[in-house]
Order: C-alpha cells, then sequence, then structure tokens
C-alpha cells in the first residue's frame, strides 16, 4: 500500500477513505506519511518511451485509481483509445480472413 501511494499520492487515498467511510490502521497513517501523487510522465525512460503515448498514459492514469467507482472496467479498458490499433488490425485480418473463406467457397 506504501508503494502504490507513493505513486497515487495520499490525498487521494484518504478521500477514498473518506467517501466510502473506511477506517485506516493509524500504523498505516504514519507509514504513508504524506506524499504527492506522480505523473505518469515521469516513468518513461529511453529504454520505454517507444511504448508510451498519451492514449497509453491516459489508459493507465483510468485504471490506476483508489476509488472502484471512478476506475475503468476490464470491458471499459479494451474500450480505450490505446487499443484502436489492434482492435483495427484484428478487424482487418478478420476482414481479409473472410475475403479469403468467400474466395474459396464460389472456386468449388
Amino acid at each position: 500500500m506504501v508503494r502504490i501511494a507513493k505513486v497515487l499520492g495520499t490525498d487521494e487515498l484518504f478521500g477514498y477513505l473518506r467517501k466510502y467511510h473506511i477506517e485506516l490502521d493509524p500504523r498505516f497513517k504514519d507509514l504513508l506519511g504524506q506524499q504527492s501523487r506522480k505523473r505518469w510522465e515521469q516513468f518513461i525512460q529511453t529504454e520505454n518511451q517507444h511504448l508510451v503515448g498519451p492514449e497509453a498514459l491516459d489508459l493507465l492514469d483510468q485504471l490506476l485509481r483508489y476509488d472502484h467507482q471512478q476506475r475503468l472496467t476490464a470491458a471499459e479498458a479494451l474500450q480505450h483509445p490505446y487499443f484502436y490499433p489492434v482492435v483495427k488490425e484484428q478487424s482487418l485480418t478478420n476482414s481479409d480472413n473472410n475475403t479469403v473463406s468467400s474466395g474459396n467457397s464460389t472456386a468449388r
């Protein structure tokens, strides 16, 4: 939990706890301290920058939330623009497969 709070910050964590009337063990309050939310861009490095774009950061931001009511569901996440290239490629592949299948049936 401490590692998560170091990334997502404690303000949102404490807001979540208040919203849902959850009491945090006092020992955790001491361990957590006061953490500010880190910007996702801070995690981009030379090794991973080719994998990261605005859509990836937006998806990450919408998935990594304390509040389950604000967090994307799996189905919602799959509809996120980050996955549009995959969906487009799959639809093209399926379209090509259907064309080949149709072509085979008429050749008989």
